[in-house]
This record gives structure tokens, C-alpha cells and sequence, in this order.
């Protein structure tokens, strides 16, 4: 046999300060649950009340409260009595949440003005119940942020208090904020000694805050300079309004300010960071930064300059500036990093014979797409002669067409085989009047970039060098001061020609056409006839 619902629990919630304050939104709730209660019989043992929390939030403290209530009470059940199902929640995802916490505990839920119906129907109006609550939550924030927004346009802060101020009313204004004098006085000291560097850093605003029991007055157990850096930046402070939440740019406002606009600038302009002043350094180039690698640890290396005690002069080195990295030296002046990396670059140059089996091919590929390139064009010439002919026939035959009907399809037919034939001629068109390339030009650049890399790289400038670099290495290259650098993984056709060892063979020879197998009869014969 089930067991009875013989006790009960008050949920109360309002969301705005002003009803805690008065009190009687949450007095009211209470008041008219328990007379329900009584109604039904149930004996109440707590009441829980959230104050200001909004109904569209599940992490209220109260409903967590009664929630874990219920968890220590499980041996008993409960009802939940709430006045009005806006208190539950006005939001339908926390809706349906908070109703499925409460059933699985076994709780039977009870509202005044509404009954709770667990059929396909009942919940698909309660559905419908708390959707539109959510609505109007939203409306109810969307008319509360336009009244705010057109308060501060008119120069009204309507946010929380800063330091130093709260909200006091005021017979001309309203609602503004005023400055507490215990707070103020020594907030507006301390920031206007900020400004004129009576107090040299933040950390000697903190000092002087902590001296002066800034803490204790604003109620903190302590003041980090986080904290000291977000008073340094309040505009308010300065009696000027903005908020670019909402776009309202910088307006005098209504209330009285502790420090002039001429300390705040002051001020950001002191606690911005200077832009730094170019070095002697910044001139000197580093190609090889980030594109060589310690042998011993892998890792890129940076460029850097350090001056000379005998001198000003600078003297520009590659780094290895991982700390735990077993290299030594670390530092490897530039210009000996550079004439080693110029070897290797001669070393790796292509061979001729490759180069001239990469023209060859490239030279093949070429004329195929110019090849296509021409037949694209005579292939639209062939569309365009068949569409006209099909217009053609179509003119035919609208003289003998005895039908209104049919000779408006006929004239339709035309019309669209006329565009055809115009867009056609716009391609064609367009295809002759494509320059093409000087292919030769570009190839033989390449093939010399191929063949002398060493030389190219010399002649480049900064970003032509990294170009370079990518192209010919798959990976950076390792370095060190002692071995210099390593085998590195090559691109193509870099690879290619450390692959069969062109620099190395005097007699190199191209793979056999017939691979590495034995050749066949008919191959053979092939040779013989050679």
C-alpha cells in the first residue's frame, strides 16, 4: 500500500530586491501555502525561501536546500506546496528538471492555482503553462534592459555600485549613486597620487590602501592587485558613463564624481604598456630562425643578438634556448649557422640529368593542358553550330504552326537556344582572350631554383629564403656546432637525386625499363634490335 502524503514542505521564491526588502511577496507566499496545507490536512516542516534568485536558474539556494532536505528525510513523503507555478520555475528546460528531481524522490507536487495532471494531455498543457511563463520572463527582462538602457543614455548608472558609492535616493533623480565618504575620501587620495606618481606602481596603491584599513572599510579580508588594477579603471570615478554592452558611448553622469577626468586619463595613461622602442637588433635578419633544429634535443632554434663588452657592437648567434637541452655551445654565432646551411645547399643541388628529365616531363604536362585548353575551344565551337541549327529548325517552323499555343512554346524554345548560344560565345570568347603563360620562363626559373639552390637562397631576400626552405625540406634540418648538419628529409625531386646518388655516381643510368625483374623474350628482343 502506498504510503501517505501526511507532511508538507513550502517552496517561496520572488526575484526582485524590492519584494525582499518589503518582505511581503515572500510573507504572502508563505502565508497562503500553509492555509492550503491546513485545507489538505498536511503538517508543514519547512518552509524555504529564495530571495531575489530568478525563476529561469535551477541552482537556486533554497530549492537545492529543499531538495537535499528531502534526501535526508527520504524514509517519509512529502508534498511541495508552491502558490503559483511562476514560483516553480519560468523557464521550461528548469521546469521539466525540477519536476523530474522531485518525483524521483517521491514527492507529490501541489500548487494553488494549478493541478497537476500525470496524463499525456495533463502534461502537455503544463508544458504549454510553463513555456509561457518563460515568455514572459523574457519580456519582463527585455522592458527592464530598454527602461536601463535609456537611464543610462541619460546619464543614470544603473549597474551595481562600485566601490566607494551606493544607491541613495534623491528627490530630483531618483535612484543615484552617492559617494561614502569614509570609502571615497581615501579611495580619491590614493588614485589622485597614482596619477601624479606620488605613488610610483600598483603594488604602492595597494600598500597605501592596506595602510589606510581600505579593507576593513569596504568589508575584505584582503586587497590583491587584481582588485587594485579594476579601481585604477573605473570610469565612474570620474563622474563618466559608458557601456558598450549596449553601444552607449562616453556621456557625463549624473553623479557626483571623487577624482577629475583629467586624473583618470592620467591614470590609463600611466597604467598602459608603453610601445617599445625599436633596438639595434630588430634590424638584424635571422633566415634560419624556427627552420633548424637542435641535434640534440629537436627542438627549433631561435636567432638572437648579445652585445659586446668591449663594444656596442652587436653580434648576431642561433640559440638553442631549451633549457634542458645537453648542447654545448648553445649560442652558434650566425654567420657560421649560415655557411653551413649554404653547404648543404650545395650538396643537395639536383644533377642535370634529373633537371633535364624534370623539363622534359613538366614541358609533356604543359602541351597536354594546351592541348585541352585548344580543344575546350573547338568543342564549344561544335555546341555552338549544333544550337543554331536546332534555332534554325525552330524559325522553320513557326510559319506553318497553326496554334497560338503552339507557336508561343515555339518562340519560348527559341529565346532560350538564343541565350545558349550567347553564353556560349561569352565562354569562347572569354578562352581566346586568355594570355597565355610564358611557360618556358617560369620553367627554366624553376629548374635554375632546382639546380643551384645554394645561389637562389643567397640572392633571396628574408621571405624569399623561407620559400626556399619550405620547398626543399621536408623537415628542418638538425644542426649542431660540432657534426653541423645531419641527412635531412628531403622534397621532391631533391629526394629523387639523393636517392639514386647522382652527386656520387659518375656513370649513373636511369632504372632499367624492365624493372628489377628478369626482362622478357619480347624485351630482350627489343634491346638486341637497339
Amino acid at each position: 500500500m502506498e504510503q501517505e502524503h501526511e507532511k508538507a514542505v513550502i517552496y517561496c521564491r520572488v526575484s526582485s530586491e524590492k519584494q525582499v526588502k518589503e518582505g511581503n511577496g515572500l510573507d504572502s507566499q508563505e502565508h497562503r501555502c500553509r492555509e492550503y496545507a491546513n485545507s489538505l490536512g498536511l503538517e508543514v516542516e519547512q518552509v524555504f525561501r529564495d530571495e531575489g534568485i530568478s525563476g529561469g536558474l535551477f541552482e537556486r539556494p533554497a530549492l537545492i536546500s529543499l531538495i537535499k532536505y528531502l534526501d535526508d528525510n527520504w524514509q517519509d513523503k512529502y508534498t511541495v506546496i508552491f502558490d503559483d507555478l511562476k514560483r516553480f520555475a519560468r523557464d521550461v528546460r528548469v521546469h521539466l528538471k525540477l519536476k523530474t528531481e522531485l518525483k524521483a524522490r517521491e514527492a507529490k507536487l501541489r500548487c494553488l492555482n494549478y493541478n497537476f495532471d500525470d496524463s499525456a494531455e495533463g502534461e502537455f498543457v503544463e508544458t504549454i503553462f510553463a513555456a509561457q511563463n518563460e515568455l514572459e520572463r523574457k519580456q519582463n527582462r527585455r522592458q527592464v534592459c530598454q527602461k536601463m538602457k535609456a537611464r543610462i543614455e541619460r546619464g543614470y548608472w544603473c549597474f551595481c555600485a562600485p566601490t566607494g558609492y551606493e544607491y541613495r535616493k534623491d528627490k530630483e533623480h531618483g535612484k543615484l549613486l552617492m559617494p561614502i565618504d569614509e570609502i571615497a575620501t581615501v579611495l580619491s587620495r590614493g588614485l589622485t597620487d597614482f596619477a601624479e606618481d606620488r605613488l610610483s606602481s600598483q603594488s604602492d596603491l595597494k600598500k597605501f590602501l592596506e595602510e589606510n584599513d581600505f579593507a576593513r572599510l569596504i568589508g575584505r579580508d584582503k586587497i590583491y592587485l587584481s582588485y587594485v588594477k579594476n579601481l585604477l579603471t573605473e570610469p565612474l570615478y570620474a563622474g563618466i558613463i559608458q557601456y558598450s554592452g549596449w553601444g552607449i558611448t562616453k556621456r557625463k553622469g549624473h553623479h557626483k564624481a571623487i577624482i577629475s577626468e583629467s586624473t583618470y586619463y592620467k591614470i590609463q595613461n600611466k597604467i598602459t604598456r608603453p610601445e617599445r622602442l625599436p633596438r639595434e637588433t630588430d634590424s638584424l635578419e635571422f633566415p634560419l630562425r624556427r627552420f633548424v633544429d637542435c641535434e640534440f634535443c629537436g627542438k627549433p632554434m631561435t636567432g638572437s643578438s648579445s652585445k659586446s663588452s668591449h663594444s656596442d657592437k652587436y653580434y648576431p648567434h642561433y640559440t638553442c634556448n631549451n633549457k634542458g637541452c645537453i648542447a654545448n655551445p648553445k649560442n652558434i654565432t650566425a654567420g657560421k649557422v649560415e655557411d653551413d646551411y649554404v653547404e648543404l645547399l650545395n650538396s643537395i643541388e639536383v644533377d642535370n640529368e634529373i633537371l633535364a628529365l624534370a623539363k622534359e616531363a613538366a614541358t609533356n604536362l604543359w602541351q597536354q593542358k594546351i592541348n585541352g585548353f585548344h580543344s575546350n575551344g573547338e568543342s564549344i565551337q561544335a555546341e555552338i553550330k549544333e544550337v543554331e541549327e536546332q534555332l534554325n529548325t525552330y524559325m522553320d517552323l513557326i510559319p506553318a504552326a497553326k496554334s497560338v499555343s503552339l507557336r508561343a512554346r515555339y518562340e519560348e524554345k527559341i529565346e532560350a537556344l538564343d541565350q545558349k548560344i550567347a553564353q556560349l560565345k561569352g565562354s569562347l570568347e572569354n578562352l581566346e582572350n586568355k594570355k597565355e603563360p610564358n611557360f618556358e620562363e617560369a620553367l627554366n626559373l624553376t629548374l635554375k631554383f632546382i639546380g643551384t639552390p645554394a645561389e637562389t637562397w643567397k640572392n633571396a631576400d628574408k621571405e624569399r629564403k623561407i620559400m626556399v626552405q619550405k620547398l626543399i625540406f621536408e623537415e628542418n634540418p638538425m644542426y649542431s656546432f660540432k657534426n653541423g648538419f645531419g641527412t635531412p628529409k628531403l622534397s621532391l625531386p631533391f629526394y629523387v637525386n639523393q636517392l639514386f646518388g647522382v652527386k656520387k655516381t659518375a656513370n649513373f643510368d636511369l632504372v632499367d625499363p624492365t624493372g628489377f625483374e628478369p626482362a622478357t623474350s619480347s624485351v630482350q628482343t627489343r634491346r638486341s634490335t637497339n
